[in-house]
């Protein structure tokens, strides 16, 4: 789970403006706590005119830090044609590229992304790509006292956007007596925030504020004074996309569940693991398994089918062609003749093994970086999956949405493989095929560009209501799990019994006589750090035992996993050797 890789991306939509001058700088806030800051400057030689602007970001999540910066450079040549550079760095390699412009066709944009396609765009009439001109409207607009509407295009998410903007009246602001106050929205793609901004008629724009994920972002010139200082303490914009649910011992295994929206819900895509019920309630659901028709089903080695087509495609986010990809399918060793679904599930394990480093500090890394440097979190996991099954001839595509985790609901970021005539959700964060229940979606994506993400709607959509479990399968959260002296029974018919010991349920939390339970995805590395590996005596079934936690991680087959704390070594053994299990 993750805040938003790409809000210095939707940032980067406000309008920053050059004139003839030296360097412009800004300053720039996020939820009352200064986070980076922007620069613009226009320069002029024989037969060029350049505007260059750059953006700066520095995040805290987690108590690590998140820096990312967009560099952009416009060129207009004396005979009208434009030229454009970009790069945006989220990670430790950049995404970048250059465009192009002419007056000769000016219903084109040519775009040439590095480790990507070249592709054209079209341009939409009135839309402005000069930023000078962009100034200009906004000037007069500020002058006359009258709307505007602007149509811009974001090069580093490859989207078009509108600024819409109705004059609210004069608001002088410290050292420009002739500001004008603009309020209206601005929309990026599919997400839409809502803009205040102040504009001089002799100025340009000077100051805007607008709203994400429930904190003010406020992005002014440098020798305006600073906003007031908020009360310490307030949380970043990564904690307020997080969520807490009330605890259950096995909702990883949850078959289905049933939450309510308090609040206003997106418009949320139906499929057979999400539908919406009356009054505000979805129902989650597991994937089926596949049947044999669907496990039996070859991936592509042909020329694929137009609905296909796309989510085998290479691109700046999973260039899977690079013959660095060479290396991890040497490693994947894949015996000949595997069908999609085997495929999906052995690039789901290996990818979850890959990235040792579960790194919260990556803004969003390409599939060839995670491929070079295992780092990274959901995003990455996601990105490296997706390009491995479509160099095997997978069809995939990400999804962007919320999994629960524990007592935990945040954003996250999954996996989709195409099986016949459905697409099944898989997860490589936490090596789960099929992904877990309890997880929302809110759209997919065919990875062809940062724009198509969606990190910054889910973000929005997500602070603008509360989820609440209502139900696991037919029984109220919590109600499916029934107790028969030394026998627990799961809602999803799992059972475990340890002849001999009492369970308890109390307020969701699990015990088995002093030693408490819970299901659990698969551990990493770091978790598992300072474990001794354990095997039965008599069994031979695999445990990690951590001596400082005292905490017992037991594999119990098929993608279950249970954690016991409160765990001496001795008892380590003897619970790997006498706990009864029956997955279901």
């Amino acid at each position: 789970m993750r805040a938003s890789p790409l809000l210095v991306v939707a940032l980067s939509g406000i309008v920053l403006l050059a004139q003839e001058a030296p360097l412009r700088n800004f300053r720039q806030w996020v939820g009352g706590q200064e986070v980076g800051g922007a620069s613009q400057q226009t320069r002029i030689t024989v037969g060029l005119r350049e505007v260059r602007s750059r953006e700066w970001m520095v995040l805290a999540r987690l108590g690590e830090e998140i820096r990312q910066e967009v560099d952009q450079t416009a060129r207009r040549a004396a005979d009208g044609a434009i030229t454009f550079t970009w790069r945006l760095q989220l990670s430790k390699d950049p995404f970048e590229g250059r465009a192009e412009w002419s007056p000769a066709t000016p219903g084109i944009l040519r775009l040439h992304p590095v480790n990507g396609a070249a592709l054209q765009k079209e341009v939409p009439a009135g839309a402005i790509l000069w930023p000078e001109d962009l100034e200009a409207r906004l000037m007069e607009a500020a002058r006359l006292r009258r709307p505007v509407t602007a149509t811009t295009f974001s090069f580093p998410v490859q989207q078009w956007g509108t600024l819409s903007l109705e004059p609210v009246g004069p608001d002088p602001l410290p050292g420009f007596p002739d500001a004008v106050r603009f309020k209206g929205q601005e929309t990026q793609g599919t997400a839409t925030s809502p803009v205040e901004t102040w504009i001089s008629p002799t100025a340009g724009e000077l100051c805007q504020k607008t709203e994400m994920g429930g904190l003010t972002l406020l992005m002014q010139r440098a020798e305006l004074p600073p906003p007031a200082p908020l009360a310490k303490g307030l949380e970043g914009f990564f904690e307020r996309t997080l969520q807490t649910l009330p605890p259950h011992p096995f909702q990883p295994w949850l078959r289905e569940s049933t939450l309510k929206a308090e609040g206003t819900p997106p418009d949320l895509p139906q499929d057979a693991q999400q539908q919406r019920l009356p009054g505000g309630r979805w129902r989650l659901r597991r994937a089926a398994a596949p049947d044999p028709r669907e496990a039996a089903q070859r991936p592509v080695t042909g020329p694929p089918t137009a609905e296909e087509a796309r989510y085998l495609a290479p691109s700046p986010l999973v260039p899977f062609r690079d013959p660095a990809f060479d290396g991890l399918l040497q490693r994947l060793a894949l015996p000949p003749g595997l069908s999609r679904w085997d495929l999906a599930k052995r690039v789901t394990g290996f990818v979850f093994e890959w990235i040792t480093d579960k790194d919260f500090t990556v803004g969003f890394a390409s599939a060839l970086e995670v491929c070079r440097t295992p780092r990274g979190d959901c995003t990455e996991h996601g990105v490296l999956a997706v390009a491995l099954l479509r160099r095997l001839g997978v069809p995939a595509r990400g999804v962007t949405g919320w999994v629960g985790l524990g007592e935990t609901l945040g954003l996250h970021f999954w996996v989709e493989v195409k099986l016949q005539d459905r697409w099944v959700p898989v997860d490589p964060t936490f090596d789960q095929a099929p992904a877990s229940a309890l997880r929302i979606k809110l759209g997919d994506t065919d990875l062809a560009d940062l724009g198509t993400v969606g990190w910054e709607g889910a973000a929005m959509a997500f602070s603008s209501l509360r989820w609440v479990p209502e139900k696991d399968g037919p029984a109220s959260w919590g109600a499916g799990i029934r107790i028969e002296g030394d026998q627990v029974t799961a809602p999803d018919g799992s059972q475990l019994r340890f002849p001999g010991v009492q369970w308890s349920l109390r307020k969701g939390v699990l015990a088995l006589g002093a030693w408490t339970v819970e299901a659990t995805p698969r551990p990493t590395s770091a978790q598992l750090k300072g474990a001794q590996k354990l095997a039965g005596p008599r069994t031979l079934r695999e445990g990690w035992w951590n001596p400082s936690e005292r905490r017992l991680w037991m594999n119990l087959g098929g993608g279950h996993w249970l954690r016991l704390d409160g765990v001496a070594e001795g008892t380590a053994y003897t619970l790997l050797d006498r706990l009864m299990v029956k997955v279901s």
